[in-house]
């Protein structure tokens, strides 16, 4: 489950507030979240311990993204992963317009007598540089999940890194699919993983309802693609930015 099991995920206690607050005290601060982490955490549990029979997916979707204060706040805070999904999309669009040796060189990657792993390595790392908090390493994640899928086909062309100039397009976009649909469940799985961890021994049954979960939220993000089109050639940056706030807003049920 990647990160989740160093994670203990989110509490109710507002960062804004100074250690010395005693619940006494009088604050202007407002509360934006409806769903308190408790409640999402608790149905969370009822949802593995019951095998799935008790609530859903979608509703720990909904409820989770509620308690992170909404689909708008947590798009305008996820600048690593919008920052790395758009490096991604222009990497791709790179390619396409100048081929991968002129892109690579202007990313500072030299691929000559390297292998392609290191050379695929350094890259996610010129993608998602950071790893400084959470966000940032569930974008290198996520990156590392999308590239996967790149990687594959280079071997399946004897890992010859000049095929990556007949990359499909259609590969290139589901490459940044599987990026976008990587982040949220990634996010998700930093804050609530650790309840799989916790009440479930059964291995298949927690495999099963990881992967209900995980499918619901691929599901939706597939969806939405589907309905940009190819973003390859568009302005990738605000068409990430774009998809990825309109995925939260379907996960949180208000779009």
């Amino acid at each position: 489950m990647g990160t989740s099991s160093i994670y203990h995920g989110k509490n109710d206690r507002n960062p804004l507030l100074p250690d010395d607050y005693d619940g006494e005290q009088k604050s202007d601060i407002i509360q934006n979240a409806p769903v308190k982490w408790k409640t999402v955490k608790s149905d969370m549990s009822k949802f593995i311990n019951s095998g799935g029979h008790r609530g859903s997916a979608s509703h720990i979707a909904k409820q989770y993204i509620k308690a992170s204060g909404g689909s708008h706040r947590m798009a305008a805070q996820s600048t690593s992963g919008i920052r790395t999904g758009s490096g991604l999309g222009t990497f791709f669009n790179g390619i396409r317009t100048d081929g991968f040796a002129t892109t690579f060189r202007n990313l500072g990657i030299e691929f000559s007598g390297r292998s392609v792993e290191d050379i695929f390595s350094q890259l996610i790392n010129v993608l998602a540089p950071a790893s400084n908090t959470k966000e940032d390493i569930v974008a290198k994640e996520a990156a590392e999940e999308a590239l996967s899928k790149v990687y594959d086909y280079v071997e399946n062309n004897k890992m010859d890194l000049e095929c990556l100039d007949k990359m499909p397009l259609n590969l290139m976009n589901e490459a940044l699919y599987e990026y976008v649909g990587a982040y949220i469940w990634a996010l998700m799985m930093k804050d609530l993983g650790s309840r799989f961890e916790k009440y479930i021994d059964d291995s298949k049954q927690t495999q099963s309802l990881e992967q209900e979960f995980k499918g619901y939220i691929f599901s939706t993000v597939r969806v939405e693609f589907g309905k940009k089109g190819d973003i390859i050639n568009q302005d990738v940056r605000a068409s990430i930015t774009e998809l990825y706030g309109k995925c939260l807003e379907v996960l949180e049920g208000t779009l």
